[in-house]
């Protein structure tokens, strides 16, 4: 009997050690899918966080220079130069703008010729002075676009031609 129980221990203890592995390995799978699973679960939710956000950033198109026709206004009569000539090209990356600078050229050109009449040929000799004044123009015509028209982006103004005679 002692000879039978012998064989019974040891099979008992080979069979344990492999139980505890298969528990090990079991518990390593189990750990092994539910990281696996996070990981897919919250990258998933990143991939569509980044694609609403690229949907909400207006794409920009080729850049387009629009040419004004050339503006000639009378400046005060008490200012040494008589008037001020200017053509001015805007440049967008939208094709929108271009169709809100035709559509809404009479009021476009209207604010402008009154900004122009409105400057000082001092100021405008600077080169502080031409920039002040393109940031006045552009703001001039960026009112009109988002007030009346589609909203879109004026990305600069350049003043072609500048004479003051």
């Amino acid at each position: 009997m002692a000879e039978e129980q012998e064989p019974t221990e040891e099979a008992a203890g080979g069979g344990g050690g492999k139980k505890l592995i298969l528990i090990i390995i079991g518990a390593l799978l189990l750990v092994g899918i539910s990281v696996g699973a996070t990981i897919f679960i919250l990258g998933g939710n990143q991939a569509e966080e980044e694609v609403v956000e690229v949907e909400a950033e207006p794409e920009k198109g080729d850049p387009e220079y629009i040419e004004l026709k050339s503006f000639t206004v009378n400046l005060d009569p008490q200012d040494p130069v008589g008037f001020l000539q200017v053509t001015i090209h805007v440049l967008a990356y939208n094709s929108d703008v271009a169709d809100d600078l035709e559509q809404h050229n009479p009021l476009i050109r209207n604010n402008l010729t009154l900004l122009f009449g409105q400057q000082k040929s001092a100021d405008l000799r600077s080169a502080e002075g031409k920039t002040s004044l393109q940031q006045k123009v552009h703001e001039s015509i960026q009112q009109v676009i988002e007030k009346y028209g589609s909203g879109s982006e004026v990305d600069s103004i350049y003043f072609s031609d500048f004479v003051m005679q």
